[in-house]
């Protein structure tokens, strides 16, 4: 039994977070190789395309880099945490050029002519002639008399 059994996530995310405490920690220091793919998938009793995924889990996080036909370190740098900013109270008045845009739209709905494209079924005749079909398929399910 491993460290990861304890855990009850996916394979790939227990390894990551396991990897991800000893940067943390400290045990992996910044610069420092990170074991092969293949060496950390004995030791961990995983398949490699689990540490393959945890280490791309890794690199998305910012916390390690993979170095071409070299394998993976411990970023130098570790990403900053990001510090949340306060919403602004303040609601904007829409631009008069918004509004004016707006009742443009509004007003081409209201021309015959116009076909709204962005509905999910066009209202005119056009588009589905289902009283011409209707009468089709009367027609044909008639049995002759």
């Amino acid at each position: 039994m491993t460290l990861l059994d304890e855990i009850p996530e996916t394979r790939y995310l227990q390894l990551a977070e396991t990897l991800a405490a000893a940067i943390h920690r400290g045990t992996l220091p910044p610069g420092s190789r990170l074991p092969s793919v293949r060496s950390c998938a004995q030791s961990h009793s995983v398949s490699i395309n689990t540490v393959v995924a945890a280490y791309r889990q890794l690199e998305d996080r910012g916390l390690i880099e993979a170095r071409p036909q070299s394998g993976f370190y411990v970023r130098a740098t570790l990403p900053a945490l990001k510090t949340a900013s306060a919403p602004s109270n303040r609601v904007e008045q829409p631009a008069d050029d918004v509004l004016a845009l707006i009742d443009t739209v509004f007003a081409a709905q209201q021309n015959p002519a116009f076909t709204n494209l962005s509905l999910a079924c066009p209202q005119t005749v056009d588009f589905y002639p289902g009283g011409k079909l209707g009468a089709d398929v009367v027609i044909t399910v008639t049995p002759p008399a």
